[in-house]
């Protein structure tokens, strides 16, 4: 079954997820114990992840004031986190510099003005250059929600190369990831449904429905939003760190080349879909082939949604790696975490 509510699924959970409260960690001597134990730059654990930075969201270098957005989407390249954000007239992609607290280098508007912006996603393409050499081309694309019309940027510099057309379930667009192992990008519209494309021709191939096992039934999970394909056993896989005074165009060598292993279509048990759910405070990993929702990561206390309504905050809406290999043990993966309206980005580890 399927539910359109977007509030079904705290319900559904809540008997499965226990956040240690903060307090605890602080107030006992088993927590002191353990918190004697983390790494003095953790800043708060729970059993789903370990909280390792927050940064403003975001200051900008423009007015050196602080803005607030509607964040759509968050990608990572080359050292820097790119931000899709939403609404007629007030869509931008954004690039941060997460070493100088997310300090905003580069602001573009979104065109026509009209074209609400969402979710975003770093890929690249190989392509042979005149000299017959094979090179790598960076890019950004980016959906819009409902005119069915999606752009793709050069990267670094966000200049508009091309334009193209799109269908999904509901006719909308709302997430994005590339997978660079099977040269596809997984794609939402706000349904139960993951549309697979072509990374080159942009055409759909196939489609996967998001499934939880509730123990007494199989319950497909709607509203399927933010995208991010993480892999548990390397944080930044097949994305080599790219000087930003190059070309946008790179060459080839042996090592800015993926792994073999990663240029099959196998996916390995490590591989994950990351995404939130619609209003909800939790992430969920997908097994990219099965549809199959193997982990349920709960985010309540990170940004309490008492807290957001004092503010004028929204929903949890934005997922990126973060180029940085994890901090405790092999087994767990770093990702930034925002939200619409949020004034915070937060940098966690999930424990896988």
């Amino acid at each position: 079954m399927s539910f359109s509510n977007p509030w079904w699924m705290l319900a559904l959970l809540s008997a499965l997820l226990t956040i240690i409260p903060t307090a605890a960690l602080s107030s006992s001597s088993g927590a002191s114990a353990v918190a004697a134990r983390l790494p003095p730059n953790i800043l708060r654990s729970s059993k789903d992840y370990h909280l390792l930075e927050v940064v403003p969201h975001d200051k900008t270098s423009f007015t050196d004031r602080y803005e607030r957005f509607r964040q759509q989407g968050l990608t990572y390249y080359n050292g820097h986190i790119y931000e899709g954000t939403g609404l007629e007239e007030e869509s931008h992609i954004l690039q941060h510099d997460p070493a100088d607290k997310m300090t905003t280098l580069n602001k573009v508007p979104v065109k026509p003005r009209h074209l609400f912006g969402e979710g975003i996603s770093y890929y690249y393409i190989w392509k042979t250059d005149g000299n017959g050499h094979r090179v790598k081309e960076n890019r950004l694309i980016q959906l819009t929600w409902r005119d069915q019309v999606g752009f793709i940027y050069s990267l670094p510099d966000l200049k508009v190369i091309k334009e193209f057309k799109y269908d999904t379930t509901t006719g909308e667009g709302w997430g994005i990831t590339f997978v660079e192992h099977t040269n596809e990008f997984y794609v939402s519209d706000g349904s139960e449904y993951l549309m697979v494309w072509d990374a080159e021709t942009l055409e759909e191939k196939r489609r996967i429905t998001v499934v939880f096992d509730a123990g007494s039934q199989n319950v497909t999970v709607n509203l399927v939003n933010e995208l991010e394909f993480i892999d548990f056993t390397s944080d930044h896989t097949c994305m080599p760190e790219i000087s930003e005074n190059s070309s946008n165009a790179d060459s080839s060598s042996e090592n800015n080349e993926c792994p073999k292993s990663a240029q099959t279509s196998a996916f390995t048990s490590s591989m994950r879909i990351l995404a939130n759910i619609w209003y909800q405070d939790i992430l969920v990993s997908i097994d990219p082939t099965s549809g199959w929702v193997k982990k349920v990561y709960n985010l309540n206390d990170i940004y309490p949604v008492s807290q957001r309504h004092e503010d004028g905050s929204d929903c949890l809406n934005g997922i990126s790696v973060t180029g940085k290999q994890p901090l405790i043990g092999n087994s767990g993966v770093q990702v930034w975490v925002t939200g619409k309206w949020w004034p915070n980005m937060f940098r966690i580890q999930l424990i896988d």
